[in-house]
């Protein structure tokens, strides 16, 4: 599939950024950051830096590099291997004396995440630019291609559209196989080979794979990440599946549900309140509401259901190029609540419900904001799939 991304555009839109927060010089080290600037799949810990005037270049890996220069539309790649003057760092500081920054205000990466592989500039990273330019003042800039890269171009989206359709022929694959006796590993096989068949490059999620979980490893509480095991699915039990395709640069995430048999009158309970629930929080995704007012909606609706008690408190997450998989979260705090949705803006769409003994489902899909509501990129139902045996 072909779709055009403006790159140039993009670096002046991190121009933007920079002047309203008064920096000379970004440097960028978060994988989001990377492949938003780059265009090109980067695993190795590397740096986009672009200057005030527009100058943009990468560091990446030595081992790597004459890939990127083939694979990324910058002109400028430079190498780094762990020798005397040759270390990321190094090259970083050359940069910005080239740049003639020394002096200037540097933006660069500081935060946390719950993911381990943001890649958030490190302290030791961080105490090492500060000695080596003591008259340079150095600014937290993560909300640079946060910013930059919150609302999707057309190309984007097409490319996460195909993404999304992936994923759903992926889920439909794992649907047409389910039997009781098979292992969660052999599901996630079946899942991640039509993946492949139909073009994924990389499993993004930080479990490296799919996530599939099945009878009690459904059920913990608060429904947490599920790798796959050996465990063998019985009847009677739900099963959550959860893929990640990543197409030319772009993801997409989807969670369904599946019970083997017959569900039970609590599993139905449960299954039903679910389906309301997801389908608000789709509808609530509509360009000029705030994150915090769409999570009082949703958990007004889940206290009103009884399930409060039972969900985590978060109902999704961004999603863009490799890498954006943060801002902004669907989350109550002072972080995001004040964020406003725009038109373009791709969420992914999260619930968890689990009650502890009897079923747990997960809602992952990637949604875009319209002015409407939200559009589901992915076309796989929202309800509980029930498996007759």
């Amino acid at each position: 599939m072909n779709a055009y991304i403006d790159y140039p555009k993009r670096i002046v839109k991190i121009q933007e950024e920079m002047k309203k927060s008064d920096i000379d010089l970004f440097v960028g080290t978060r994988t989001v950051s990377l492949s938003y600037v780059a265009g090109a799949f980067i695993p190795w810990r590397s740096a986009v830096i672009v200057s005030k005037d527009g100058d943009a270049g990468l560091v990446s890996m030595l081992l790597d590099c004459e890939r990127l220069k083939n694979e990324s539309w910058l002109g400028r790649i430079s190498s780094y291997a762990p020798l005397p003057g040759m270390d990321l760092m190094d090259l970083i500081i050359h940069f910005v004396r080239q740049n003639g920054a020394e002096k200037g205000r540097i933006g660069v990466e500081l935060g946390h995440s719950p993911r381990g592989n943001t890649g958030y500039l490190f302290a030791t990273e961080y105490e090492l630019l500060k000695n080596a330019l003591p008259e340079a003042t150095f600014v937290n800039a993560i909300h640079v291609v946060d910013r930059a890269s919150y609302i999707k171009e057309p190309g984007e989206i097409k490319l996460m559209r195909q993404a999304a359709a992936m994923a759903d022929a992926g889920i439909k694959c794992v649907e047409d196989s389910l039997e009781i006796g098979m292992t969660e590993t052999e599901i996630a096989g079946i899942g991640e080979m039509e993946l492949r068949r139909l073009g994924s490059e990389y499993h993004w999620a930080i479990t490296g794979s799919s996530e599939v979980a099945s009878g009690y490893r459904a059920t913990y509480s608060m429904n947490g990440t599920t790798q796959p095991t050996q465990k063998m699915v019985q009847i009677g039990e739900n099963i959550i599946v959860d893929l990640h395709p990543l197409y030319q640069l772009y993801p997409s995430d989807l969670a369904h549900n599946f019970i083997l048999g017959k569900p039970s009158p609590e599993q139905r309970k449960l299954a039903d309140a679910y389906l309301k629930t997801a389908e608000t929080i789709v509808r609530n995704f509509k360009a000029g509401n705030k994150v915090g007012d769409i999570c009082k909606t949703v958990m007004d609706l889940l206290t009103e259901l009884g399930y409060a008690q039972y969900t985590i408190p978060s109902f999704g997450h961004g999603l863009g190029v490799f890498g954006h998989e943060w801002y902004p979260a669907i989350v109550n705090n002072d972080e995001f609540r004040d964020v406003v949705l725009e038109e373009n803006v791709v969420e992914v769409a999260f619930l968890a419900m689990t009650v502890p003994g009897v079923c747990g489902m997960r809602l992952e899909c990637p949604v875009l904001v319209t002015k409407d509501g939200g559009e589901m990129l992915c076309k796989t139902p929202l309800e509980l799939t029930i498996i007759n045996v």
